[in-house]
Parts: C-alpha cells; structure tokens; sequence
C-alpha cells in the first residue's frame, strides 16, 4: 500500500520503531506488542474511508490480525486520505465507535509567535529527574477522565520509554519547557529522513494562557531546523481545539485532513456477549 498522507507517514516512523507494520496491500496493519493499550499503536490503515458494507469487514479482518492473546482489548482504524471527510461512518457509531479528525499542519520555516513566555528555558531532556517530570506532566496535561487510571498511567509510561529509546538512538529528541527547575510543559521531536514530526505537545494545566506552548513550538522548530537539518515539520492537532492556532501563529499551515474510528473496549465487549 502507497501511503500518501504525511500525517499517516510520520505516524508509522514511531510503529516501526517500537513494533511493526505490515503490508496487506489494500491496508496497513500497525501493531506495538509490548503496548497493547495503545490505541493509536495497535490499528489497521486503510486505503479510503469505510464504504457501505465496511463494518463487518473492517472488524473481521482487525480481529483477524490483533486478535489472539495479544492483550488488544479496542479496535481501531485510519485511512490514508489527504482531503478528509468520514466516509460511511454510522454503522461504526451505532456500535460505539467515536469518529475523531485531525488537521496536519506543516511548516519549512517558522516565526516568533506574539504572545511567548521569555522566562521559560526550552531545552533537551538530560536526566532520569527530566524523564519522571516530563511523564507525570504527560499524565496531567490529558483531557481524558480516565487521566488518573493505573491502566492509562501504565500506557503514558509505555510510550515515554518508547520516545526515551528514540531519543537514544539517535531519532531525535524530547523537550521540556523549564521555569526555574519546574518543567512546565514538554513536547516530543523526531526525525524521518528531513521530515520531523512532532508529538505530544503538552502544558501544564496549571501554566496554561501565557503562552509557553507557543515559546516551546518556535525553540523546538528552530532548533530542528537549524541544527537537525529538517526540512520539512509536521504537527497533528484536533482543529477544534486552540492548540491548532496557536501552531499556526508560528508559522504551521494545515496541510490535509485525517479521519480515524476508534472503541476503547470493542474487542472486550465482544468477547463478553453470550
């Protein structure tokens, strides 16, 4: 399968590192076994958006190719589409999957945005201390009501180990924003090729509206630029939320539109039924 999204692309640098991803021709099987509760880690990819009929044959063949013991509980699917749009989706909303699309935004160069916090030092993360600080501001910063499960704090751990091995191999970085010795917000920037992707933009709740997101966008942009040797970097945001404008303020523009279906316990549920 020929991927044309860039959002899609850059998605799968970080499957391919931590796990695998299949070609089935016609779809896309990611899977990270050693995170099985990441939804966004363990997904099929399609080539378009569900058609009529869809439904039956997107979750036989998911549960053909993750179900088993691998500890899969959701179901998940994406396509590979630049111009968006859902496709067929109401088969999979009336069995309680929720329909999310997000706005990839690119950029090539980058500005100063006007509103951006000078106290705040942006810089790699160095130390175990700057880990653990970055992981619990990862936790804090999610707008789930499951925030403070063991189940979700498992998962966040999962995935800053994974980014913590990228980083050491050399793939690219974690940063955090720093008043004084407090980490304050904290975001993620790897590297595919001249292509860099961003991940996990995240402020504390509590230092929100003063424009540190936009002082860690513009550092971390111009360091990927300037001294990685990037070309190109793409950041994946929920259009309806204001993160998206404030990347625009630095220069990002939106470049496609990505859909994706999602069911936290699809599998489960299922398993259940008499």
């Amino acid at each position: 399968m020929i991927v044309r999204s860039l959002g899609l692309q850059t998605d799968l640098l970080f499957i391919r590192f931590a796990g695998q991803v299949t070609d089935r021709g016609s779809y896309l099987v990611a899977e990270i076994p050693a995170n099985p509760t990441y939804y966004w880690g363990n997904f099929l990819a399609m080539e378009k958006p569900p058609r009529p009929g869809d439904f039956r044959r997107w979750t036989e063949l998911f549960e053909q190719e993750l179900g088993g013991p691998s500890g899969v509980g959701h179901m998940t699917f994406t396509w590979d589409s630049v111009e968006g749009g859902p496709g067929d989706v109401a088969p999979f909303l009336a069995a309680g999957f929720s329909y999310d699309e997000s706005v990839v935004l690119t950029a090539s160069s980058v500005r100063k945005p006007a509103k951006l916090d000078s106290e705040v030092q942006v810089r790699p993360l160095v130390s175990d201390a700057d880990w653990e600080a970055a992981s619990q501001n990862q936790v804090a910063c999610e707008l789930l009501p499951l925030d403070g499960a063991p189940s979700f704090v498992m998962f966040k751990r999962r995935q800053m180990a994974m980014y913590r091995a990228m980083a050491d191999a050399g793939l690219g970085y974690w940063f955090g924003a720093f008043l004084g010795e407090r980490l304050v917000g904290d975001l993620g920037l790897y590297r595919d090729g001249y292509v860099g992707r961003f991940q996990s933009v995240g402020t504390h709740p509590g230092f929100r509206r003063r424009g540190i997101c936009g002082a860690m966008v513009f550092a971390v942009s111009s360091f990927a630029l300037e001294r990685m040797g990037l070309e190109t970097l793409v950041m994946s945001a929920d259009e309806r939320y204001h993160a998206a404008l404030i990347y625009e303020t630095v220069g990002f523009r939106p470049a496609e539109r990505n859909g994706g279906l999602c069911h936290p316990t699809y599998r489960q549920d299922q398993r259940r039924r008499p």
